[in-house]
């Protein structure tokens, strides 16, 4: 491809009917487990031989087809070849197949599981109609378990894999689940690859004694066993900030210097400015005002615990620009660490590395959305490391180098790693690059990518290896905008429904030791293991201390109420959802682990009590119908689903619990629905999207409608959305809504969620209380709560900050009619009023209110995934 026109031309979309040069894996691994997936089996015919192979029928060879392929060139009738033991049971079997002819109509390719002859066996049949097939042969007789529609073309790769497990089989095509069915003739068996009638090629054939771990074998270069998914990796820095150089010896920050504790933004810019080496450690979050603060050298800035950094300004780690200096200066800032730090709503860039700067480590952060870059560097900034950090939802991520004209800036210097970092849902420049050489990108795991994930122009060189793709269309390629190509080299990558990227020129290895895990590992390694509250202290503890220790250095604001001792929050299930029968979910039912989006959804919408658990990022498309009597719980804090509606509809009552998930926003629809159902439980969740332009391009949050009734919406983050909830979709509906919509929302933390938190209509009595609000200002018509069409809200003890008008009511909203209000004991800091109306029914249930002082520290500190 020789243009950016070019380039941007293929969408996601098309991935799967195309199967263009794909090498389609799926993975799961248990988040607490250390155990692994052995493998049984694998061969990629690089030996040149097809020692441990038996074929039968049609004419088998091993030949080159780019690599070295298992070639079968007979037309005439079937063809098999098969390998393994006859003892294998329960194992995941797949392979790559091209298929190159098809004689007649109706011809297929196949992968075979549990092979007792050449006439008895299960398969997975790739068909010239378009169609895949799984598929039981007894005898010669062939009997169909499930079919789908797939694209099928010749001379175009495919991933077949078939899992047997007990009499469960699946098959998947280009890592996606299509077929899936249950049979007990076979029990164990040997593996095979087939033709029908058909010519093809096999390649890089795996089997493993886990169904749900298969990968692909790496083509060549070093693979180690990734380590627990516990350990975050090496507490020093290694990559290019490992490098001795420029009189540096590595990266140790602050080290030898002392300690201090910050929770304020006029401490934190003093300290972070001084003179000298020094361990900044950052207390909750810091409201910097804008745009850029500045970092000098021997610093060693970190988050305490998981809920501590900077909303509004962003760190500069660099002397000011001066285009006339083109090589490092005696006084260029150096040695600095930033780890265990949240970046959210800058008015710059998070972070900007310039003129020079080197030695630099940007480790287990999590960013956001901001006005500009996550982390950009650039103008012969060098001997940087990149590692662990979680970057969600971010659009311009990370630019290396910042102008085609800056050549005599940046030529032989901008020499970054960049390693296990998750681009969660990122738009593009992950990183871009002009001009550094042996940019290293390795062991990263991107998803959802929206326009690009790695660019090399202006004559970088980049080295892009081990990392997992997963629906990123346009993973790497040359050139970008009006830029000039650079040079890249791809290699051992793990791409699951994404393109092919584009490669060209050489770059040679970078001169630090260093080790390339497994790239299909690596969505497992690095969503369990990315972002804050997964490191310690350089030298010090596992884990930073919690956000409550130390304690504050400085007083709250006088708007604020200070801390006051009362009772604990309370945790478990309070509120509507537990009152008239309660909410169990799928106590008492089976428990059972999914790690893709079609699993999910099949157990989701299975009849019965089940306990689900989500294992991973979960990317699909459409709507999942939940049924009664379900748990859908999340695998430590990195598991959740994105492109998807929770529908939970029709039910009498539910009895569903939504707990633990990350959730993103879903394009012109709902994240969770609630229609006509009760007794609901939503927990412990994080539901995040990115602040558009357009209010409509997300519909809501969570939406409550048609008389849904006895819902508790508790300990959740909602973050950088629109329309987050709304209670009672039309002022029509009083028929169907009027004595139910009894909804509680409370320790929720509501960050930069623009309306609807929630708006309601005819519900009551609907209880809010001890939220946090914290930047509900995007514009005049911001607001936090609406109470409307005579709707009963009692608004209590909740902290609004920076909140254009924390609630409405006697003046209706809209074009709703005037609702009732009842506030007490709220604190509002930077805030439009509370606006009240009337008296609302009493709360029939027992509660304790948290004091309002203290509701801040315990929603940051307990709210959100991860905190159960």
């Amino acid at each position: 491809m020789s243009t950016t026109e070019t380039r941007r031309r293929h969408r996601r979309g098309l991935l799967l009917a195309t199967g263009s040069a794909l090498v389609a894996v799926a993975l799961a691994i248990g988040m607490g487990a250390t155990a692994k997936a052995a493998t049984l089996f694998s061969d990629n015919f690089e030996d040149g031989n097809s020692t441990g192979w038996t074929a039968s029928g049609g004419s088998w060879s091993v030949a080159a087809d780019g690599s070295q392929v298992y070639r079968q060139t007979g037309t005439s009738s079937d063809a098999r070849a098969l390998a393994g033991t006859t003892s294998w049971n329960n194992y995941s079997v797949q392979t790559r197949v091209k298929p190159t002819a098809f004689n007649g109509s109706n011809r297929f390719v196949a992968v075979l599981a549990r092979v007792q002859s050449n006439t008895s066996y299960y398969y997975l049949a790739l068909r010239s109609n378009n169609t895949v097939e799984l598929k039981r042969l007894s005898g010669g007789s062939s009997t169909t378990l499930d079919t789908a529609s797939v694209s099928v073309g010749l001379n175009t790769w495919y991933t077949l894999r078939l899992d047997v497990s007990g009499s469960s089989l699946r098959g998947y095509v280009n890592g996606t689940l299509l077929t899936e069915g249950s049979d007990s003739q076979y029990g164990t068996g040997r593996i095979g690859v087939a033709t029908f009638n058909a010519t093809a090629s096999f390649d890089d054939v795996l089997v493993s004694d886990s169904v749900s771990t298969p990968t692909t074998p790496p083509t060549g270069g070093p693979t180690t066993t990734p380590p627990p998914t516990g350990n975050p990796g090496p507490n020093v820095a290694d990559g290019w900030a490992s490098v001795n150089a420029l009189g540096q010896n590595g990266t140790t920050g602050g080290a030898g210097g002392p300690t201090v504790t910050v929770n304020s933004a006029a401490a934190f810019v003093a300290e972070a400015a001084a003179v000298g080496p020094r361990i900044i450690q950052v207390n909750g979050m810091i409201d910097l005002p804008g745009p850029m603060h500045e970092v000098s050298s021997d610093k060693t800035i970190v988050g305490l615990g998981s809920n501590s950094g900077f909303t509004g300004g962003g760190l500069n780690i660099g002397l000011p620009i001066d285009d006339d200096i083109t090589s490092p200066p005696s006084n260029a800032v150096h040695n600095v660490i930033l780890r265990n730090l949240n970046f959210r709503n800058w008015d710059d860039d998070a972070v900007n590395v310039q003129m020079f700067s080197h030695h630099i480590w940007i480790d287990h952060n999590t960013w956001t959305t901001g006005a500009d870059g996550g982390v950009d560097i650039k103008r012969g900034s060098s001997y940087v490391t990149v590692s662990y950090n979680h970057a969600d939802g971010t659009d311009k991520n990370m630019l290396l180098g910042h102008d085609d004209g800056n050549a005599a800036q940046d030529v032989g210097y901008l020499k970054v790693s960049y390693h296990h970092n998750f681009f969660d849902n990122t738009n593009q420049r992950n990183p871009r690059i002009r001009f550094g050489d042996q940019v290293h990108v390795y062991n990263n795991y991107y998803l959802n990518t929206g326009n690009y994930g790695v660019a090399s122009t202006e004559n970088a060189g980049v080295i892009v290896e081990g990392n997992y793709f997963e629906n990123v269309d346009d993973p790497y390629h040359l050139g970008e905008a009006s830029s000039g190509d650079g040079r890249l080299v791809a290699r051992n990558n793990c791409l699951v429904n994404s393109g092919a990227g584009q490669t060209g020129g050489s770059v040679s290895n970078p001169p630090y030791a260093y080790t390339i895990q497994t790239a299909c590992d690596m969505k497992a390694v690095v969503s369990a293991q990315a972002g804050v509250g997964r490191v310690g202290l350089p030298g010090g503890p596992t884990n930073p201390p919690p956000t409550t220790t130390p304690p504050p250095t400085t007083t709250p604001p006088a708007t604020t109420p200070p801390p006051t001792t009362g009772p604990p929050p309370q945790t478990g299930l309070v509120g509507w959802a537990a009152q008239a029968g309660g909410t169990t979910g799928g106590a008492g039912g089976s428990t059972v682990t999914v790690s893709s989006w079609a699993d999910l959804r099949t157990q989701a919408q299975a009849s019965g009590a089940r306990t689900i658990l989500v294992n991973g990022m979960l990317s699909g498309s459409g709507t999942i119908e939940v049924t009664a009597n379900k748990t859908i719980r999340g695998v430590g804090a990195n598991s959740g689903i994105s492109g998807t509606t929770l529908n939970i509809e029709d039910m009498e009552p539910a009895n569903v619990i939504i707990q633990n998930l990350n959730i993103r926003g879903n394009p012109g629809t709902d994240a969770i629905q609630v229609e006509n159902a009760s007794h609901i439980w939503i927990d412990h969740n994080t539901l995040s999207s990115t602040i558009e332009s357009d209010p409509d391009y997300y519909d809501g949050m969570i939406d409550l409608t048609h008389a849904a009734d006895y819902i508790t919406v508790s300990w959740n983050i909602v973050r950088n959305h629109w329309k987050t909830s709304l209670v009672g979709h039309s002022d029509g509906n009083s028929s169907e809504d009027v004595g139910h919509l009894r909804i509680t929302y409370h320790h929720n933390w509501f960050d930069r969620t623009f309306e609807r938190s929630p708006r309601v209509r005819f519900g009551e009595t609907v209880h809010v209380y001890n939220n946090y609000y914290l930047n509900v200002n995007n514009n005049t018509a911001s607001y936090a709560i609406a109470s409307t069409m005579n709707a009963g809200v009692l608004v209590e003890a909740n902290v609004f900050e920076n909140v254009l008008q924390a609630c409405w009511s006697a003046s209706g909203y809209a074009d709703s009619d005037p609702g009732r209000l009842v506030a007490r004991n709220n604190s509002l800091t930077n805030s439009g009023p509370c606006e009240v109306n009337g008296t609302v029914a009493a709360i029939p249930y027992s509660y304790t209110a948290e004091n309002v002082g203290n509701v801040k520290a315990s929603v940051t500190a307990g709210a959100g995934a991860g905190r159960i």
